[in-house]
């Protein structure tokens, strides 16, 4: 089943109102991971996605979209986490973006997010 999120065509989203996480799923080979997270991102906050900030601000979303597409199934999946207009965002390899609003992401043991 197919779906829009803010103009993107996605396979799934599913929102938890409990949480507020929105979880979307896309096809890698339709969509790359920068646009499923701007339309998520968008949708998430109710604006139209060229009101975001750029995601260059943050993240190299051609690089975020090279890091998630390597798929190894030897080596388990690839996600990557950073913060972006007050929320935090994960990218998985296995085409999922989830959404948290109000989040920081953890710090790595270097005392840094994972972001730019």
């Amino acid at each position: 089943m197919s779906t829009t999120v803010a103009g993107v065509g996605v396979e799934a989203v599913e929102y938890q109102q409990e949480t507020g996480i929105v979880r979307t799923q896309f096809d890698q080979e339709k969509t790359p991971a920068s646009m499923a997270v701007i339309a998520t991102l968008a949708d998430v906050m109710g604006v139209d996605p060229v009101e975001l900030k750029s995601l260059h601000s943050t993240v190299d979303p051609e690089a975020l979209n090279a890091l998630v597409r390597v798929r190894d199934g030897m080596n388990g999946d690839i996600h990557s986490t950073f913060s972006h207009e007050g929320h935090t965002i994960t990218v998985y390899s296995y085409g999922v973006v989830t959404v948290t609003p109000g989040h920081e992401p953890a710090a790595n043991k270097y005392g840094r997010n994972v972001g730019k």
